[in-house]
C-alpha cells in the first residue's frame, strides 16, 4: 500500500515547463538592467581602443614628419657651413693670375676653413699614426717592414686621413701597419 500512495504523490507533483523561466518579481528587469550596464561598458571600451589606436597612428606619423624635418635641418646646416668655402674657392679661381705664392697661402686658408666647418658639425679627425692598428677604425693599405719590436702592428704612415663623428668612423684612415722583421747579421748576409 505505501507504494500506491508514493505512486499517487508522485502523480499529484507540478512538472514546470524547462523553456519557462522561473516567475520571480523583478529578475527579467534585473538581468535587462545588467546586459544594458554590459553591454554600455564593452562600447566605452572599444571606444578607448579605437582612440589609443588612431593615437598611436597619428604619433608615427608626427614621428615621420619630424624625422624628415631633422634630417633636412641636418643637411641644411652642412650645407650652410660648406657655402663660404665654395666662396673663398671661387674667389681664389678669380685671382688666378695673380701671384702664385698668394694663390698657394689662399688655398691653404680656404683649407683651414673647411677643417673648421668639419669640426662645427661635430667632424673630428683620426690621427692613427703610432697607434695599434684597429680595422675599426683603419684600413690597412699594405704592410712596412720594421725593425723594432715596440712597432709591429703599429700604423706607420698614413696614406688617407679618417674621420668621425659623434664617436662613430664615417671614414676610416688608409694607412700602412708596420711588421716586425728580423735584422740579419753582416755574415748571414754574405751567405746569402
Amino acid at each position: 500500500m505505501d507504494q500506491e500512495k508514493e505512486k499517487t504523490q508522485a502523480e499529484n507533483i507540478p512538472v514546470e515547463d524547462a523553456n519557462e523561466a522561473p516567475q520571480t518579481e523583478g529578475a527579467p528587469d534585473e538581468n535587462q538592467k545588467k546586459i544594458d550596464e554590459l553591454t554600455a561598458q564593452y562600447n566605452q571600451m572599444r571606444e578607448v581602443a579605437a582612440r589609443a589606436q588612431a593615437d598611436g597612428i597619428n604619433y608615427r606619423n608626427w614621428a615621420e614628419r619630424e624625422f624628415k624635418r631633422l634630417k633636412a635641418f641636418g643637411s641644411e646646416r652642412a650645407v650652410l657651413a660648406m657655402l663660404p668655402v665654395l666662396d673663398n674657392l671661387e674667389l681664389a679661381l678669380g685671382n688666378a693670375e695673380a701671384d702664385p705664392a698668394s694663390i698657394k697661402e689662399g688655398v691653404r686658408m680656404v683649407r683651414s676653413q673647411f677643417g673648421e666647418a668639419l669640426k662645427n658639425l661635430g667632424v673630428t679627425e683620426i690621427d692613427p699614426t703610432g697607434k695599434p692598428f684597429s680595422p675599426l677604425e683603419h684600413d690597412a693599405m699594405g704592410m712596412v717592414n720594421v725593425s723594432d719590436k715596440a712597432q709591429d702592428g703599429t700604423v706607420c704612415t698614413v696614406v688617407r686621413k679618417g674621420f668621425a663623428m659623434a664617436d662613430k668612423v664615417i671614414r676610416p684612415a688608409m694607412v700602412m701597419v708596420g711588421r716586425y722583421v728580423e735584422p740579419q747579421d753582416d755574415a748571414d748576409k754574405q751567405e746569402q
